[in-house]
């Protein structure tokens, strides 16, 4: 089906139900691609403000979607179950639930082989996915939403210029929330999240050392999960390990700035606001970056990059990050959060 035929087909069920009464939105992970699909949500409450939005996700993210003001309730995938009956009946369960409600539109924002069945088996009439879904998921949507160039954050806008409703500035609806942990303030500390699902996207270890000792002036706080590195300068506050969203949220959005590799954390604190620095190697930045106006990016050089593999085969191991001087990683964090010291005080 071509765009031409599906969007005509798409007008004249926009005309025959103009106000939903039930939305679902598909979009199961991972946390930065939640992170920037969350403007969608926003976008429906502005169009139908009456209207009952629902989100299917991953356990992890219940949190962030259970406390979002234009989202009216989160629905877990299950995904990890003791066992495969476990799995099978908590599947049933959720199947069984979404064709109770009924749903007037389905948008599915992962495009995948499980979203897709969901789509076909929900009983929607109005299934809505992208054009270059995967695994097959194109055969099951009723419209197809063609994707934008660059960046990414823009194939989940479309969904919403789609729909007619205008994209505006993304409104994320997040909030970061009080700090309470103890011996921090507001503004009074950098995070660094030095860890990301790939190991191609990891700034060296001896980077981040060396650019805490060369800011004796700054606080900052390690957060993350990961291989354990030692960082144990005094102006270093440790809270790597396991942490609650909102407890991640409230450290990142009362940041002075925040420094990382392409990761959920790094889209979560653009999204919160925050001076948000993100460090490029095999993926692209302008296809990956955050959106923002606090977003600074440092990309590598070199000629492999980027490459987008989970493995390096090259002869020096992600020369591409390793070659990001933590002298220049200094001057763009200074730049940033300029003041940082004096709030400290």
């Amino acid at each position: 089906m071509s765009r031409a035929i599906s969007e005509p087909r798409a007008e004249r069920i926009r005309g025959s139900d103009p106000s939903p009464r039930k939305i679902l939105i598909l979009k199961f992970s991972s946390l930065g691609d939640v992170v920037q699909a969350l403007p969608v949500a926003a976008g429906l409450r502005r169009r139908w403000p009456s209207a009952e939005i629902h989100w299917m996700a991953f356990e992890p993210y219940r949190d962030l979607l259970t406390n979002h003001p234009a989202i009216d309730r989160f629905l877990e995938f299950p995904r990890r179950r003791a066992t495969r009956l476990e799995l099978l009946r908590d599947l049933a369960r959720c199947l069984r639930f979404v064709r109770r409600e009924r749903y007037d539109l389905l948008l599915d924002l992962q495009g995948l082989l499980r979203s897709g069945l969901f789509c076909l088996l929900s009983g929607s009439k109005r299934r809505i996915g992208p054009w270059n879904g995967r695994e097959g998921s194109i055969l099951v949507y009723r419209e197809r939403v063609m994707p934008p160039p660059p960046p990414a954050q823009e194939r989940y806008l479309a969904f919403l210029r789609h729909l007619g409703i205008p994209a505006g500035p993304p409104d994320y609806g997040l909030c970061a929330g009080a700090l309470e942990i103890p011996g921090l303030r507001k503004g009074s500390y950098v995070v660094l999240h030095p860890y990301a699902r790939w190991k191609t996207k990891l700034w060296p270890w001896r980077h981040y050392a060396e650019l805490v000792r060369s800011l004796p002036h700054l606080s900052f706080v390690v957060m993350g999960m990961g291989p354990w590195f030692p960082l144990e300068e005094k102006n270093v506050t440790d809270l790597r390990g396991p942490l609650p969203i909102d407890r991640m949220m409230a450290l990142l959005g009362n940041a002075a700035a925040v420094v990382g590799p392409d990761s959920g954390p790094a889209h979560l604190a653009a999204a919160l606001g925050v001076s948000t620095l993100i460090l490029f190697g095999p993926t692209d930045w302008r296809e990956s970056a955050a959106v923002g106006e606090n977003v600074r990016v440092l990309s590598s050089a070199a000629r492999c990059s980027p490459c987008w593999r989970t493995s390096c085969p090259q002869q020096r191991p992600v020369a591409c990050l390793s070659d990001i001087p933590p002298a220049l990683v200094r001057e763009k964090l200074e730049a940033m959060c300029r003041g940082c010291e004096e709030m400290a005080r």
